[in-house]
């Protein structure tokens, strides 16, 4: 598989309408599978098959007051409701997100730096390549 520039990539937020979340640079998605043990007496070596799936992912980038996209997910952050997010590799490849509920949020302000923002998210359910 040929690399690839993240140059293209973004982030899309539905909360009732999908918008995309201006200023975000970065976005990381950790998916990760449990494993059950099955190995019974008189195996010499542990069995397995595959357990339950989970999702945790953060997205990161400049602060943009204005933005509706991110008004939305602050807004969302603070009612403790859950979003839909796509977390896009370029234009047409992106992993959808079915329900995300944030687990923080980090606005930051330098006096000698720019706004920035930060979030954090928990997935409930699959995790979907489209």
């Amino acid at each position: 598989m040929a690399a690839f520039s993240g140059i293209a990539g973004s982030v899309t937020a539905s909360t009732g309408g999908t918008v995309l979340v201006a200023g975000i640079s970065e976005w990381t998605l950790d998916m990760s599978m449990s494993t059950v043990e099955t190995t019974a007496f008189g195996e010499t070596w542990d069995t397995k098959v595959p357990s339950v799936r989970t999702a945790t992912g953060s997205f990161s980038g400049n602060r943009e007051q204005a933005d509706a996209g991110a008004t939305a997910l602050m807004n969302s952050f603070l009612g403790g409701s859950a979003v839909i997010l796509r977390l896009y590799e370029n234009a047409t490849k992106y992993f959808l997100i079915g329900t995300a509920y944030f687990t923080s949020y980090s606005p930051t302000v330098s006096v000698k730096g720019k706004g920035e923002l930060s979030y954090n998210f928990d997935v409930s359910g699959p995790v979907t390549y489209v």
